[in-house]
């Protein structure tokens, strides 16, 4: 049973709307800033002068969120325009998809996979479970040692499976099927189903041994599917950071002229100075979210073909523990 703090630390840094997410880090800043900095320096801030110290703040701020729009934009645009590729290539890239599930469907036997992620994952998944209980019916007890192993493999194998099915069954968005994937070792599963099959060759039967052929073909149907959608979901990120960034950066750039073109007119309060501080950063804060939830999706879906880098069980929920 996960901890609180556990699925609190899931919810912000994987499921939660980054928009949220930026408003709560917003508040904990003016809260730190304003009622934690005001006890801490007793009132001090009352006494700074607007122009030795809230012009310099404020006009360096604005500064920097200018400049952050601008990368953002750059970074945006760089990547628009390599989506811009000749005709050939683009009927290429989705002959390539076309290709990637007609062998599917000759591998399954489906005469139609599904197009949404989630039941295309399930038609995968499905059919290796499937084999897999044929495997459990079809391989020889001659070696009860071999045996057990091969028995555990296949219980680890159909538990990773069905607790993938179950969180694929709860996918509303391409997030979720990403999320859904999280866990799913696909690695490790085809380096020990190799490493099986190696210790029994020359005891198996040919009909098993081309059901684990037929397995590692879908498990690499499997890792490759989730790095296509994974990729179709960054873009969508990445669009969206956009979106949110100029929805966030522009009313903080407001606030801050404002305060540089009328700060002989305003009050000297603390609370103003901390106020438009702490709006200002609400454009730098909404990038780190972004970048919190796409370097952790990376790392926890890093892929090293058929090597195993780290141990996968080794999580919180989904989150890596650095073993570092």
């Amino acid at each position: 049973m996960a901890s609180p703090v556990s699925r609190a630390t899931e919810w912000l840094v994987y499921r939660a709307n980054r928009l949220t997410v930026t408003t709560i880090a917003v508040v904990l800043l003016f809260v730190l800033f304003g009622p934690v900095g005001h006890l801490l320096t007793g009132g001090l801030g009352q006494t700074l002068s607007r122009h030795q110290t809230v012009v310099p703040l404020v006009t360096t701020l604005l500064s920097g969120n200018f400049l952050l729009v601008s990368i953002v934009v750059s970074v945006n645009s760089l990547f628009v325009s390599g989506e811009q590729n000749p005709l050939g290539e683009q009927f290429g890239r989705i002959h390539s998809v076309s290709q990637f599930r007609h062998r599917l469907e000759e591998v399954t036997e489906f005469d139609h996979v599904p197009g949404r992620p989630s039941a295309f994952l399930r038609v995968l998944t499905g059919d290796i479970v499937e084999r897999a209980q044929y495997l459990e019916e079809r391989i020889p007890a001659t070696d009860l040692e071999f045996r057990e192993d091969f028995d555990a493999y296949l219980d680890d194998l159909g538990a990773a499976t069905a607790d993938l099915n179950a969180k694929l069954d709860e996918a509303a968005g391409p997030l979720d099927v990403v999320l859904a994937t999280l866990a799913y070792d696909y690695e490790r599963q085809v380096n020990d189903l190799q490493r099986l099959r190696a210790e029994g060759d020359g005891d198996l039967p040919e009909s098993v041994d081309e059901t684990i052929d037929d397995m590692l073909d879908l498990l690499q149907y499997l890792a490759t599917t989730r790095e296509y959608f994974k990729t179709l979901y960054f873009r969508r990120e990445f669009a969206n950071l956009s979106r949110d960034l100029f929805l966030v950066a522009f009313p903080a750039i407001v606030a801050m002229s404002f305060v540089l073109l009328h700060i002989d007119q305003l009050p000297q309060s603390h609370w103003l100075v901390v106020g438009v501080h702490v709006v200002s950063l609400a454009p730098i804060v909404l990038l780190g979210t972004y970048i919190l939830r796409v370097v952790a999706i990376a790392k926890r879906t890093e892929s090293a073909g058929q090597f195993v880098i780290y141990d996968r069980s080794d999580t919180l929920q989904g989150i890596p523990r650095d073993a570092e």
